[in-house]
């Protein structure tokens, strides 16, 4: 994104390299210029996947004011974390105005401590009016150690936070194209991001008989791959749905999620093709765009890695459905992200999964 008053710099980066060459190399390139990110699964500029490189965006002092902050390790208090992150960035920047509006990036290490923590410490720091975007540094295909950056040095077990206040509002844009495929059941006993319990059953004999209902037939060892179009969805009070994306079944029928499982929620198994998870980010990115008003600058998309892995040759598909949304000629850039954090409607923001989060920027 090209900038005439340059103010701050986002980078998003793979995650092939050593993660403190890579913050000197940046901050030595970059100069005096602000910036912040983290390393994720892929990255993409315009529609161009990368699964190993860098995407840098510089963004404008016009009418906008940029905040940085971190806090962690995030493995030993990850709400903590959270609060400690939104105050250093908030503490960066001057009150703000009746006639600004705020903007929250959060970029959470999410294999390393509760990411559903991290951001409800960030919304307690916040408090109520931000809009909220952002997503794991991280890749659940290889789980491998990551790296937030910030101040011009890269962070272990950390989390990041950008507050951007600006003058003319920022579009935000959230959708993950599934739909429900089974009744609504309780869950009767978790364990932060695993479902112990089901109605008191087994959660894997539960979810295998919703299958059963429908038609289709799971076991373990087909249960990795029938659970990436079909997750658990948690029921919100507009009608949409929380996505949990089941990673394992543990021994005792456990089901382990990204993401938390609350104790007395509901969940449903859900289901989508590739077809309707292309048409959702689509129009998440016309949502953003509709939203700010105006002429759009620019956008910023964090992208489930786990829709990329269920999309395979498909996901330029995604990548091209995302630009038309925005808008031909308008600057996109963004990266797969383990967990995604957005808000629906007033809601207060959440760690989400398999979800598209669009944010258009306002020129």
């Amino acid at each position: 994104m090209g900038a005439d008053a340059p103010a701050f710099a986002l980078v998003l980066s793979t995650d092939q390299y050593d993660a403190v060459r890579l913050a000197h190399a940046v901050t030595r390139e970059l100069g005096p210029l602000p910036w912040a990110g983290c390393c994720t699964a892929g990255v993409f500029a315009g529609a161009e996947l990368l699964t190993q490189g860098l995407v840098v965006g510089v963004f404008s002092a016009r009418d906008a004011a940029f905040g940085v902050g971190t806090g962690g390790p995030v493995s030993l208090d990850a709400r903590g974390a959270g609060r400690a992150a939104i105050a250093q960035a908030i503490a960066a920047l001057p009150p703000l105005g009746r006639e600004r509006s705020r903007t929250i990036l959060l970029l959470p290490d999410a294999l390393t401590g509760n990411a559903s923590e991290v951001v409800r410490g960030a919304a307690q720091e916040a408090g109520a009016g931000p809009l909220w975007a952002g997503g794991g540094a991280g890749d659940n295909l290889r789980f491998v150690r990551t790296a937030q950056f910030a101040h011009g040095e890269a962070f272990r077990d950390h989390v990041v936070a950008i507050v951007l206040d600006t003058r003319l509002p920022v579009g935000l844009g959230i959708r993950h194209g599934f739909s429900a495929y089974g009744p609504p059941v309780l869950v009767t006993r978790s364990a932060g991001a695993t479902a112990v319990e089901l109605e008191y059953e087994r959660p894997f004999d539960v979810y295998r008989r919703t299958a059963e209902a429908r038609g289709d037939h799971v076991d373990e060892a087909s249960f990795a791959s029938f659970a990436m179009t079909h997750p658990l969805g948690i029921p919100q009070a507009d009608g949409d749905h929380v996505i949990r994306d089941p990673l394992a079944i543990e021994p005792d029928g456990s089901l382990r999620c990204v993401g938390d499982v609350p104790d007395g929620s509901l969940v449903r198994v859900m289901q989508a093709n590739r077809s309707e998870l292309v048409a959702a980010a689509r129009q998440a990115s016309a949502d953003a765009r509709e939203a700010v008003h105006g002429p759009t600058g620019g956008a910023i998309i964090f992208d489930c890695v786990s829709r990329a892995k269920l999309l395979g040759n498909h996901m330029r598909d995604e990548l091209v459905a995302l630009q038309k949304g925005m808008g031909v000629g308008v600057a996109m850039m963004g990266c797969l992200t383990f967990g995604e954090v957005g808000a629906f409607g007033a809601a207060p923001p959440q760690f989400l999964n398999k979800t598209t989060v669009v944010l258009a920027l306002p020129v």
